[in-house]
């Protein structure tokens, strides 16, 4: 996992308003294959997906001085290559028309992204766990294990893996705050 999945992406604005060319690198080597991929889902052509991709990262790059305006910069990535995507494809005369069946395969394609990237969210939050208190919600609410199988296999009492799955949970309310999705799924646990 890059080490900006440790962190905010917000978190590198500061730097790169500054100019720091190392967060940029990073949000650039972590981001540009996410990128590509959704881009090439509208234009349907490698060298162009590519080209718009680098065309948004370059902006980033160039109006980094701006981006205090920004609440989110993913965001605001995937939405710069959408419309970078749908310009070119405009320019190219390929934009005749969206039949219901491109418009509903680019729909899914966009649910992929956002899976992806949800998925992103929670395993980052579930890094930020201690070692024990993740596995045993790893163990309980993901693959549906019983608390007394969990005790055994951890070697440790089905008291400590009920407080271990309360703190688990409690600790990805905290980390999860700004994901409303997540807190409702969390307080069902």
């Amino acid at each position: 996992m890059n080490s900006i999945e440790k962190e905010t992406l917000e978190s590198f604005i500061p730097r790169l308003k500054k100019g720091d060319k190392k967060a940029f690198k990073l949000i650039f080597d972590t981001y540009f294959k996410r990128l590509y991929a959704f881009s090439l889902q509208y234009v349907e052509d490698k060298y162009a997906a590519e080209e718009i991709v680098e065309n948004t990262l370059l902006k980033l790059w160039q109006k980094r001085d701006k981006l205090d305006k920004i609440d989110n910069l993913k965001s605001y990535l995937y939405t710069m290559v959408r419309n970078g995507s749908l310009d070119y494809i405009k320019k190219e005369k390929k934009f005749i028309r969206l039949d219901l069946k491109k418009h509903d395969a680019i729909a899914l394609k966009d649910q992929f992204i956002i899976e992806e990237e949800t998925y992103a969210v929670l395993f980052q939050a579930l890094e930020n766990l201690p070692t024990k208190c993740r596995k045993v919600f790893e163990l309980s609410c993901l693959e549906g294990v019983k608390y007394k199988d969990i005790a055994e296999d951890l070697q440790i009492s089905i008291n400590t893996v009920k407080s271990q799955r309360a703190r688990a949970i409690e600790l990805l309310k905290f980390h999860l705050k700004d994901y409303p999705l997540f807190q409702i799924l969390l307080a069902i646990l």
